[in-house]
């Protein structure tokens, strides 16, 4: 495993996390066996906006005797009392859906408090105003809450929050779809987005990144925006190679697919130093895309 520093924090970070869209899909003996083997290949670093509850009593199981080790992500305005992912940010049902995760994860802290997905300046007043931000701030102090992150996928927004001075982790979506205006959330320009990229850099704030395969999009020839599928590791790679990026956070189910992402740290590419995005694009006509 290869590891990056948070600045701000001084956390170590696997290069490859864990995202938690799909693991609820699967039973929960081999969901803990995914779990297990990942952090037995030194798999450190967690998201925890899950799309379903069943998520967190699988990493309670999977990591209460090594949770020391690991490091989460859990999203304050991710809300789950149906038992699947609902968005909030009202305070009350914040809390309860907190306590709620810490119990099923069999921990006592958080090490990344999230400021959950905020897109529009309205959410992130309604998140100051309503409460939101003083509770995670007020557990911060109580060291339940170690550290503050933000995830959003709006460049404009992320600068706003970042002006405060309280962020030390980003989640943001990366990958080369998004980045040059290609897809559901390919919000701002190019430009924004590498300047917020550099912004986070020179801040010492780190990046973890979501939806590297925008959705699976990227991997597919008919979905994919270049005109043909891209791989998981060129995607990973590419989001690695970005400015601030610590850990990349792709979603899992097996056993399986974790040894398919690690296989990206022995991948051809990494070992001879000639992994180069331009081939992908080379001679198919597609203008700025060409350069990446």
């Amino acid at each position: 495993m290869e590891y990056r520093t948070n600045k701000r924090t001084g956390d170590r970070i696997s290069v490859i996390g864990l995202g938690t869209s799909y693991i609820a899909e699967t039973e929960e003996k081999q969901a803990v066996q995914a779990l297990e083997y990942a952090y037995e290949n030194g798999v450190n670093y967690a998201d925890l906006a899950t799309a379903d509850a069943k998520t967190f009593s699988y990493y309670g199981k999977a990591f209460s005797s090594v949770r020391k080790n690991l490091f989460y992500q859990v999203h304050f305005g991710a809300n789950y009392e149906s038992g699947a992912y609902g968005w909030t940010t009202n305070l009350e049902t914040i809390r309860r859906s907190v306590d709620t995760q810490l119990t099923a994860l069999r921990t006592d802290y958080i090490d990344y408090g999230f400021i959950h997905c905020l897109d529009e300046e309205k959410d992130w007043q309604a998140y100051q105003e309503g409460g939101a931000l003083a509770y995670l701030l007020e557990l911060k102090r109580q060291r339940v809450v170690r550290h503050i992150g933000l995830s959003s996928h709006t460049p404009g927004l992320v600068t706003k929050v970042l002006d405060a001075g309280i962020v030390d982790q980003l989640m943001f979506s990366i990958n080369p779809g998004y980045d040059y205006r290609r897809g559901d959330y390919a919000n701002g320009s190019t430009e924004e987005r590498m300047a917020m990229y550099r912004r986070c850099e020179a801040d010492g704030v780190g990046i973890s990144v979501m939806k590297p395969f925008s959705g699976g999009q990227l991997l597919d020839d008919k979905a994919s925006p270049f005109g043909r599928a891209l791989t998981r590791y060129q995607c990973i790679q590419y989001a690695l190679d970005k400015p601030g990026v610590l850990t990349v956070l792709p979603g899992i189910r097996t056993v399986e697919d974790v040894k398919n992402l690690l296989g990206f740290l022995g991948g051809i590419f990494r070992r001879t130093g000639l992994f180069r995005y331009r081939h992908i694009y080379a001679g198919r006509g597609c203008g700025e895309l060409c350069v990446l």
